[in-house]
């Protein structure tokens, strides 16, 4: 054998032995990491293991769905992905932690389209806003007597069900009412997820509107400066501190918005929420929604969800029929108007129209007042019938 035949075995065996301890190294670092982060944040290293496989999962959806040119990847792909580990019910760990600062986020992002010139355009919202409250009671009253008498729920379970407010506001009536809380819990969940699916789809495929990959038109993360960054947190933080100590609902999201509003509509501050950040709420709140189907079994599937998504069409097309007739009535723009009265989520409905770049503050108007009359107007007619109540 020549001289040069020699040394082959010899440079494997050395590079392997660099590899291993190489591979040994980033093994120490992200034990040591994932110590310290647990550590810090007052959790355990399972918990951190967890999440980090949840948001990189989310994540990889996210980019399959934007690679795709689906739309509002980084929501539904997310969201997507969630459901399914639910319905196999091993779900993804949930970033309960992350939950409010993100929606406090998309507060401060939807505060920030309150411009002076759309706070002047605003008032000519007056009488869709005024048009809002019927509309809510109209569409709350037909699907109570919907799963009331085709699908046989019982009475408190059909109202609860059927009003379009919080999500987990209507659960913990629900509960208080001595209602079936699987029931109202997998409806609602219907009602927000089939929404939020059926719309992108709708706006992007059949009107054509751009939602495939797209983002806010914004700034990155690198070019935020620290001022900026400053003017952010303490607009997410005290209008979320100030709304959750006055008892609003929603007090995560809703107390942001408004003192951003403020704050942008008054020209006090121009600072703008990074896209990066932007889509981390959407992967957190996609997490978060998908695993509300956890469990799920056929024949609940069948007998239950079934009604709830019967619901969600109804309501979407309620809500098309509105919105067509208020723009003929005001000539506000249609699709702004289609998901003020659309009753998905507020979160799901302002990331829709950041997008889009339609009036992302009357969007956000319309859905704080219908979730606000819902949420009183169920206080109400729960107070009334005593028999609702559990002991």
């Amino acid at each position: 054998m020549a001289d040069g035949d020699e040394s082959p075995g010899p440079q494997r065996g050395l590079h392997r032995g660099r590899v291993a301890k190489a591979a040994l190294a980033v093994q120490a670092w992200l034990t040591a990491a994932v110590a310290a982060t647990a550590q810090h944040t007052a959790s355990t290293p399972e918990r951190v293991v967890g999440l980090a496989r949840a948001f990189a999962i989310a994540v990889l959806a996210g980019l399959a769905f934007q690679l795709a040119q689906l739309p509002l990847p980084w929501l539904l792909g997310p969201l997507t992905i969630s459901l399914l580990f639910a319905v196999r019910d091993r779900p993804l760990d949930q970033p309960n932690t992350f939950v409010h600062p993100m929606r406090s986020l998309i507060g401060v992002a939807v505060g920030s389209s309150f411009t002076p010139a759309l706070v002047e355009k605003a008032g000519g919202a007056a009488v869709s806003l005024a048009l809002m409250l019927p509309f809510t009671a109209a569409i709350t009253a037909l699907g109570a007597l919907f799963l009331h008498r085709v699908a046989r729920f019982d009475r408190q379970t059909a109202f609860f069900g059927a009003c379009p407010g919080g999500l987990a506001d209507m659960v913990l009536f629900a509960r208080d009412s001595g209602a079936d809380l699987r029931r109202v819990t997998l409806v609602q969940a219907a009602r927000v997820l089939t929404i939020v699916f059926a719309l992108p789809f709708w706006l992007q495929f059949v009107d054509g509107k751009p939602l495939g990959g797209a983002m806010p038109a914004g700034l990155h993360i690198w070019e935020l400066t620290l001022g900026d960054a400053l003017v952010i947190a303490l607009l997410a933080w005290g209008g979320w501190t100030i709304a959750d100590r006055l008892g609003v609902t929603g007090s995560s999201i809703v107390g942001p918005m408004i003192i951003s509003g403020l704050a942008h509509g008054f020209g006090l501050t121009a600072a703008k929420v990074p896209i990066e950040f932007l889509i981390m709420a959407q992967v957190t709140i996609g997490i978060v929604i998908g695993a509300q189907f956890r469990g799920i079994s056929l024949s609940e599937f069948v007998s239950v969800l079934i009604w709830g998504l019967a619901l969600a069409v109804m309501l979407l097309v309620a809500a098309g029929a509105m919105a067509l007739g208020v723009a003929r009535l005001t000539g506000l723009d249609a699709t702004s108007l289609l998901l003020s009265y659309a009753p998905g989520g507020q979160n799901e409905m302002a990331i829709i129209a950041l997008i889009l770049g339609v009036d992302v503050a009357i969007v956000a108007m319309h859905h704080l007042l219908r979730v606000l009359f819902v949420v009183l107007t169920a206080q109400v007619i729960f107070q009334r019938n005593k028999d609702w109540r559990q002991s």
